[in-house]
């Protein structure tokens, strides 16, 4: 009897009832023993148990023990199952060390004949995942073919299929994968395999950037077979992250309601309901109403203490909810949550709507760039797109402060009433043009930009286009803004174009997007006389350092080095106040890379003593206790590679000192 055979009715025996068990016959045709069966049968459940785990999310849990019953077991009729399984949790722990070992054990497994025919389609599919992940795309190739051309059963063929569309994935050609995925849908009658189609649909549409049929794809299969995920925990969190990330949270709650129905373990409830939670505050910020859905879970799970692994992040959460509510003051939660970087932000952007609120607008402006520092996923929190939509609210509200002090009000009066034909004829006065613009630029008004971008729009004059470019940027009018600098690289004046560079600069970064940073960068890389004929708008500042970031992403060190350089210098020309020693720290990097320990001293020195302009008065620039730590440490080090004890001391003195930082520069001086 051959071994196939004999596992086709292992098979039917361990999920038959038990009187079938005297099926069981080994290789020499005689009855398995009773001691063996109950060794299946305990294996059998044993592996069962482990994909429990799989299920439920614990992965690490379920590599341990899978591990340990791989090496206990002496059943070769079990080995086949165990590789596969060991394998798919390794793989799930989405590691590319793990999916190595992954890799490496199912392939010498399966060419070592170890898997058997029933486990083949499962190996393979897992084994294309796996190349797939270690970036091994022509040998995902070979087995995606292996899945079609080894299997003669329908079912098996759509899975051939699926692996083809995830190679195309990984390769970015959407648009194959999605036409291949789509017809599967189309002609498959099991409902089983339509959900696991459309979940790679869902994945194709995302990356191809079609939300809206991303969206509508999965609303369907959530109505259709919800249970897909809800039935297992690994799929259905990994699906609400997806859905989260994509700013589908609405539907990522549907399953999220669904696991909580499901769950009967106290610890699964618990998760559930946290991220079911986290996901209302993710939703809160732009419809109120689930607050109060979030604040009543997390009061739920701070009941109990002992044992409670979500008690202090619910207490934390809940904390955020009634700072939030304006009950508890930002700077008493940024001193409660002091190690917790997320509240810091929240505290700093609760504080900002509450400046915005009560209309302290010169404040707003005077701590923008701290502001600046709050990460987008806090901002979109508490129900914005972006800083920078604040700002505009503040800018808008700052104009009509303005206005009511009446600067440039009469010029803005006749600018209401002047006839078209004059405002043209102003053109050819270039003092009388300079100071229009001047006083518009002073104190942008929408209906006087308006009315002069109507006159002159069509003037085909570069000058005047420059100024209604940069007033436009200043009415956070990007889209005129952008138009008009079109109109400039038009009219093609090489000294008009450097003039507008740095508004150019400002421009593309209001896009917020990555793709037009990188086309303006390399638009500066062709015209490096621009950067040079900017080198006195204190623009260039901003310039210098988003572009020594996008050079360092390009790896152009040697570039990147030069910018950071004229960056630093560019700063104490200007007297800048730049609250952050970056600069100075990356210039000390670099020196201690090249050996160049005393340069490096130098730098860091200037980042603690450099002065900076405020108010007309001469300054020492504030800086962030963490930095302070940072910049002590690094000293401290030099002074001890070059055996300099009491000035070594000296820094971690200083670095020790530092009362209201928890940072690791600050806790490596405490170990000294």
């Amino acid at each position: 009897m051959n071994k196939i055979y004999i596992l086709l009715i292992l098979v039917v025996s361990l999920y038959g009832k038990k009187d079938f068990y005297y099926s069981f016959v080994g290789d020499d045709l005689t009855q398995i023993s009773q001691l063996k069966k109950d060794q299946i049968k305990a294996g059998t459940a044993r592996i069962a148990e482990i994909r429990r785990f799989i299920k439920e999310g614990l992965i690490e849990q379920a590599l341990k023990q899978v591990e340990i019953f791989r090496n206990s077991n002496k059943l070769d009729i079990l080995k086949s199952e165990l590789i596969l399984l060991n394998c798919e949790i390794l793989y799930k722990l989405d590691t590319k060390k793990r999916a190595l070992e992954a890799d490496a054990m199912l392939e010498k497994a399966i060419n070592n004949s170890q898997i058997n025919q029933v486990n083949l389609l499962e190996a393979y599919k897992l084994l294309v995942l796996l190349k797939i992940k270690i970036n091994k795309i022509k040998e995902a190739q070979y087995y995606a073919k292996k899945i079609e051309e080894s299997f003669d059963d329908p079912k098996s063929k759509v899975y051939g299929k699926i692996a083809k569309a995830q190679i195309y994935l990984k390769t970015r050609a959407y648009r194959k994968a999605i036409k291949i995925l789509k017809k599967e849908l189309v002609n498959t009658t099991s409902l089983e395999v339509a959900t696991i189609v459309a979940d790679e649909l869902y994945d194709a549409y995302i990356l191809n950037k079609q939300k809206d049929k991303a969206y509508e794809l999965v609303e369907k299969v959530l109505k259709k077979n919800i249970d897909y995920y809800a039935n297992d925990s690994y799929k259905a969190l990994k699906k609400v992250k997806k859905l989260i990330k994509a700013g589908m949270p609405k539907l990522a709650i549907k399953i999220i309601k669904r696991l909580l129905q499901n769950a009967t373990q106290t610890d699964s409830i618990d998760n559930f309901k946290f991220i079911l939670a986290n996901t209302y505050m993710d939703l809160a910020g732009y419809e109120p109403k689930y607050m109060p859905m979030a604040k009543k879970i997390y009061k739920e799970l701070i009941q109990v203490k002992k044992g409670n692994k979500y008690f202090k992040r619910s207490k934390m959460y809940l904390d955020e909810i009634i700072m939030r509510e304006g009950k508890f003051d930002p700077q008493m939660i940024a001193t409660k949550y002091s190690n917790v970087e997320s509240m810091q932000y929240k505290a700093l952007m609760q504080e900002l709507l509450n400046a915005l609120e009560d209309g302290k607008y010169e404040q707003i402006m005077r701590m923008k760039k701290i502001y600046s520092t709050i990460y987008e996923p806090i901002v979109h929190r508490f129900g914005y797109d972006s800083i920078k939509q604040i700002y505009d609210i503040v800018n808008a509200r700052m104009i009509e402060y303005y206005l009511k002090t009446n600067q440039c009000q009469q010029l803005n009066n006749v600018l209401k009433s002047v006839s078209d034909k004059a405002l043209l004829l102003l053109i050819e006065d270039k003092n009388a043009t300079k100071n229009m613009f001047d006083c518009m630029i002073e104190l942008p008004d929408k209906r006087s930009y308006t009315i002069a971008k109507n006159v002159y729009s069509k003037a085909k004059n570069g000058e005047v286009y420059l100024y209604l470019e940069r007033i436009a940027i200043l009415l956070n009018r990007y889209k005129d803004a952008f138009a008009f600098s079109q109109k400039l690289d038009m009219i093609g004046n090489p000294d008009l174009l450097s003039k507008e560079f740095l508004y150019r600069f400002l421009i593309y970064g209001h896009k917020n997007s990555k793709y037009s940073m990188e086309k303006f960068f390399e638009y500066a890389r062709k015209n490096q006389e621009f950067i040079y004929n900017n080198q006195n708008n204190p623009l260039i500042i901003d310039f210098y350092y988003e572009y020594y970031l996008y050079l360092l992403k390009q790896q152009e060190d040697d570039e990147a080095y030069d910018i950071l350089y004229k960056l630093y210098q560019k700063q104490k020309e200007m007297k800048a106040r730049v609250y952050s020693p970056f600069v100075e720290m990356e210039l000390a990097r670099y020196a201690k890379l090249d050996d160049k320990y005393d340069l490096a001293l130098k730098y860091l020195k200037d980042g603690l003593k450099i002065k900076r302009i405020r108010d007309g008065k001469s300054v020492n620039r504030d800086i962030k206790q963490d930095d302070l730590a940072h910049i002590y440490y690094e000293m401290a080090k030099i002074y001890e590679y070059q055996n300099k004890k009491n000035k070594y001391k000296n820094m971690i003195k200083r670095c020790k000192n530092l009362k209201d930082t928890d940072s690791f520069y600050k806790k490596m001086c405490d170990k000294l």
